[in-house]
């Protein structure tokens, strides 16, 4: 068969579809990426909750930041002390972040049978609160295009095209640390839960439930 060259009509003509194309196809996915995050706070899809591990590597490799802190320089059983009187796992936590010292000592105490002499108790189970707990107490240290979202709660990238819209809630509820069941119902959310919110109104209509399967039906794993 003989190969026959493409005039420069043609190629003009199959570079503009291309790009045309790939246009709309970039759009789609978009589309559909932000679909699907949607469906899944629908889903009530939440990141698994769990007590904060910070791995042995570490705290035991490399050089120990805060050395010369003087709680660094206490022995190990009034640093237990300290760790123990704290009142939520989220504050043995933050303590544990500041230093490799202090991440040694909270993976030590977290062994259950040292839970028992804790000032306060222990939740048997990490909540959706404990996990608020711990993301407000980092929340100024996050780059500034990152925002707390208190319904789903992860800190979202205001700058990525998924989470473009308008936040709901309102942030003069939550300010200082505040984190409980009231910060989760008044604090800010983020444009997707509130996309969710406005869907989760029409439940009752089939289509709620066609929406939901055609978002299982789009996978978008790399």
């Amino acid at each position: 068969m003989p190969v026959v060259t493409p005039t420069p009509v043609v190629i003009a003509e199959a570079e503009t579809t291309l790009a045309k194309e790939y246009k709309e196809f970039k759009k789609a996915m978009e589309t559909a990426r932000r679909q699907k995050k949607i469906a899944n706070r629908l889903k009530k899809l939440r990141v698994r909750l769990k007590d904060t591990t910070i791995p042995a590597k570490v705290y035991k490799t490399g050089t120990i930041q805060n050395q010369e802190h003087n709680l660094t320089k206490l022995p190990q059983e009034v640093r237990a002390m300290i760790f123990k009187a704290l009142p939520l796992n989220a504050d043995r936590a933050s303590l544990a972040l500041t230093c490799k010292i202090q991440a040694a000592s909270y993976e030590e105490l977290k062994a259950e049978k040292n839970k028992k002499d804790y000032d306060h108790q222990v939740p048997k189970r990490s909540l959706r609160i404990h996990r608020l707990q711990m993301l407000v107490r980092i929340r100024d240290t996050m780059p500034r295009q990152y925002r707390l979202c208190y319904t789903c709660l992860q800190f979202i990238d205001t700058e990525h095209l998924d989470n473009k819209g308008t936040w709901g809630g309102d942030p003069m509820q939550v300010q200082g640390l505040k984190a409980d069941k009231a910060a989760m119902v008044k604090g800010p959310r983020c444009p997707l839960c509130v996309a969710a919110e406005r869907l989760e109104t029409a439940k009752h209509k089939s289509t709620y439930k066609k929406y939901l399967a055609l978002a299982d039906s789009c996978s978008l794993k790399k």
